[in-house]
């Protein structure tokens, strides 16, 4: 019992430590033994043999993810050294040196406010009701070159940003899940999802270019994209003066919260093959669907196009070049680019995919209770792939411990350690997983970042053997075999 108290105090200080930083699913969790919610990254392994469980509510499972292709927040703000030693500094050139071709941020976290399954011979049943968010923001190099090193670089030529934009939701979701054992070597299973989108962006094709002679005496300067919202606000383009103005007066949490409009569907495919008694094969397809926004939309079109001849503060009209002067020529600059990039508004609906997942895993017994697996994940969103790969050694230490280590090759990151745990007092079973656990430890220079947990209630089906809710029967080793 000791034990147990000491893992709870581990989990409790890992989520402390964790929910003030950014952290989805951790690919660790994916052969993390006797514990039902591995179903979320292959619905055809539910994890618990025979029985029920319900997790805790409001405590079911809560996960939180971050990652970025290759940079971290000390690449732009780090401390100095020599005579900025004891001082932060803001580097954004080595933040630069740092940058791939094309760049992304993405975030998530899904908190799990009710679920419970059931196994009873070849059939697994389970249902859930959770409340998920994303977010990533992506941009090229190119534009964050400019914005550091300015337009000296392309003078003579045409520059061009790259695509930006993001990609973000809140919905909620609640899904079916149905798992069941074909035959001693094949299971199947399907999760159906129903979605309700809470709040959504998505932007299609922003990007602007600049034409700029040698002489740099101008800047021809053009810009296209869409923006598209839906949420509980307003937001107004008004022409005054040539003025933009963004009214947000709608937001009501009451009615945010109960919120069942702008529909959605999505489904997870799982497979799992017993090649061997030593060697199962598996395979999923998660969170294909789509959500439609139709409700509270605010759609915006961007094709402006404005020449900028520059300012002459040495015009005899503006002469002496007063504080008052050079404030109205910016002013004037201002309202006319306002009027040259103002967005036409529209209510049209529009349509978001989910962030669709991958696996394709193996795992090998190298004895009764010890594995060693190997996972590789495809994250497609943004049009844009995401790939990383695990390896990780599995133990059943008990019937009531089971642990994993891991290391993970993420983008192109190299320094991922993994853990997770489940420990059973009674019928309480406590659960962790994290992808990279030095993170935790060394926030600022972490490129990946995730955490899932959760609090289960495990009860054994009546009738069947306390052991076997937990462990299969294995069959005693032949004399003189190790296995």
């Amino acid at each position: 019992m000791r034990q147990a108290y000491y893992l709870l105090i581990i989990i409790l200080v890992l989520l402390l430590n964790g929910v003030g930083k950014v952290k989805a699913q951790p690919n660790t969790l994916y052969f993390l033994k006797g514990v039902p919610q591995t179903k979320d990254l292959n619905p055809a392994r539910p994890g618990i043999d025979k029985g029920f469980y319900i997790s805790m509510p409001l405590l079911s499972k809560i996960d939180i993810s971050a990652n970025t292709n290759n940079w971290s927040y000390n690449d732009l703000l780090h401390r100095g050294t020599g005579a900025m030693a004891d001082s932060m500094v803001w580097d954004f050139k080595k933040y630069l040196s740092s940058l791939d071709k094309n760049n992304f941020l993405m975030e998530s976290a899904a908190w799990t406010l009710f679920e419970m399954g059931y196994k009873k011979g070849s059939n697994f049943y389970a249902v859930s009701w959770s409340e998920r968010e994303y977010a990533e923001p992506f941009f090229a190099k190119g534009l964050a070159e400019l914005l550091y090193y300015g337009n000296a670089p392309y003078l003579g030529s045409t520059y061009h940003s790259g695509y930006f934009g993001i990609g973000a939701a809140h919905y909620r979701e609640f899904s079916f899940t149905y798992a069941r054992e074909l035959k001693k070597s094949i299971s199947i299973g399907i999760t159906g999802k129903l979605l309700f989108g809470m709040a959504g962006v998505k932007t299609s094709g922003l990007n602007f270019v600049g034409g700029m002679p040698i002489s740099g005496n101008q800047i021809d300067m053009g810009a296209t994209g869409k923006g598209m919202i839906s949420a509980p606000v307003d937001i107004q383009v008004l022409n005054n003066n040539g003025y933009q103005t963004i009214t947000q007066d709608r937001f009501n949490s009451g009615s945010y919260f109960a919120n069942f409009g702008n529909p959605g569907l999505a489904v997870d495919l799982g497979f799992t093959n017993k090649v061997s008694d030593r060697l199962e094969l598996s395979v999923s397809l998660i969170d294909l669907g789509f959500i439609a926004w139709t409700k509270d939309i605010n759609a915006f079109t961007e094709n402006g196009h404005y020449l900028y001849s520059g300012i002459n503060l040495n015009d005899p009209n503006n002469s002496p070049p007063t504080t008052t002067n050079v404030r109205g020529l910016f002013s004037t600059l201002y309202s006319n680019m306002q009027d040259a990039f103002s967005p036409e508004k529209s209510t049209s609906s529009f349509s978001t995919l989910l962030p669709v997942k991958l696996y394709v895993a193996g795992e090998y017994k190298v004895r009764w209770g010890i594995t060693l697996g190997g996972l590789a994940r495809v994250r497609m969103f943004n049009n844009m792939l995401h790939t990383s790969f695990t390896a990780s050694a599995n133990a059943r230490l008990t019937k009531n411990f089971s642990m994993s280590a891991s290391y993970s090759v993420m983008e192109s990151t190299f320094d991922n350690l993994g853990f997770a745990a489940a420990y059973r007092i009674g019928p309480v079973q406590i659960y962790a997983a994290a992808d990279n656990v030095p993170s935790f430890f060394l926030p600022t220079t972490a490129r990946n970042t995730n955490l899932r947990l959760g609090i289960n209630l495990i009860f054994q089906d009546p009738g069947t053997k306390k052991r076997e809710v937990y462990m299969r029967k294995q069959p005693r080793a032949a004399p003189g075999c190790p296995f």
